[in-house]
């Protein structure tokens, strides 16, 4: 399924996943899995009432499924992922991200958590990043000061 329905999900996944088409899962697996999860809701029941649980649920449930879905499925691909420029690739270190990535990926699951809302990911995402960028600022200054 290519299509992603948050607005922030389908922006974080242009920023983050190098290769869009990572993210094309086949809509055969979403399907699928939507189906067995229908059939679950179902139970054992029968005939008209069976169609008519499918079709309660599907009316109910299958967009909030979706988008849960494509939550679980965005957050398997992104947050095992390093930055294409993160500072532990070229020093090959074991660990799994840098800290500034491990912070996005608080706010990220938080997000993706239905804890903050896209406001409050974006602006706490853009202070996140301002500050290590006046880090690097303050790096750079005493790196030079200190080559003198």
């Amino acid at each position: 399924m290519s299509v992603i329905d948050d607005p922030m999900l389908a922006l974080i996944a242009r920023f983050v996943v190098e290769d869009i088409y990572d993210l094309r899962i086949p809509d055969e697996v979403f399907l699928q899995q939507q189906v067995d999860e229908i059939k679950r809701c179902v139970g054992n029941t029968e005939g008209e009432e069976r169609h008519q649980l499918a079709m309660q649920w599907i009316s109910e449930h299958a967009e909030h499924y979706r988008r849960e879905w494509q939550k679980r499925e965005l957050s398997r691909i992104v947050l095992d992922r390093r930055c294409a420029d993160c500072p532990l690739i070229h020093r090959g270190s074991n660990k799994p991200y840098c800290t500034i990535h491990s912070r996005w990926v608080t706010l990220l699951k938080h997000y993706l958590a239905n804890r903050i809302g896209s406001e409050r990911y974006v602006e706490e995402t853009l202070d996140l990043l301002y500050h290590h960028k006046e880090n690097l600022k303050i790096s750079s200054i005493s790196a030079k000061v200190a080559h003198r």
